[in-house]
């Protein structure tokens, strides 16, 4: 796939059922069911932070978010998914890129978080995170939570905004 096809763009309303489909097709291995609940509200309550990735037909094959920290010098990326036929094809790079140059553009921003679970922890330990933190079991029987952070240093910026090749 091209990743110079893909298009992101701000969530909207009329995205929830593709974002579900994205998040039930990554049901029980990166989520649980119970999950599900929960992610339905944060679309509805921080929508303003959400993106969705498009192909050029229109079909949404990623989504995330971020929330941004109370003093504006951290976020925390927030339920960023692919769709499962799309895992591997680079679209899971691109969401991440996308939040991060994003973020990295505001001023004084230093600090980013995320959770992930111990099946997505090696695409965050490629990217630059450093987990400082597991807990074993956290989402449920042999769902660990890895608490990850990458700091946001002048040479970190100058990487995430350079153009990609």
């Amino acid at each position: 796939m091209d990743p110079n096809l893909w298009k992101p763009r701000p969530y909207q309303a009329s995205d929830e059922e593709a974002c579900l489909s994205i998040f039930d097709s990554n049901t029980p291995q990166y989520f649980l069911p119970d999950e599900r609940e929960k992610f339905t509200s944060y679309l509805e309550e921080f929508a303003e932070d959400y993106i969705v990735v498009e192909e050029p037909s229109g079909n949404i094959v990623a989504c995330g978010g971020y929330a941004l920290g109370l003093d504006g010098g951290a976020a925390t990326l927030c339920y960023g998914m692919v769709q499962r036929d799309y895992h591997g094809k680079g679209v899971g790079h691109f969401l991440l890129r996308n939040r991060l140059t994003t973020l990295a553009r505001i001023p004084g921003m230093k600090l980013i978080r995320l959770d992930a679970t111990q099946h997505s922890v090696e695409f965050f330990i490629k990217k630059g995170f450093k987990t400082y933190r597991i807990t074993q079991n956290y989402y449920g029987p042999s769902l660990h939570r890895y608490e990850m952070y990458l700091i946001l240093d002048d040479e970190k910026i100058r990487e995430i905004l350079s153009p990609q090749p």
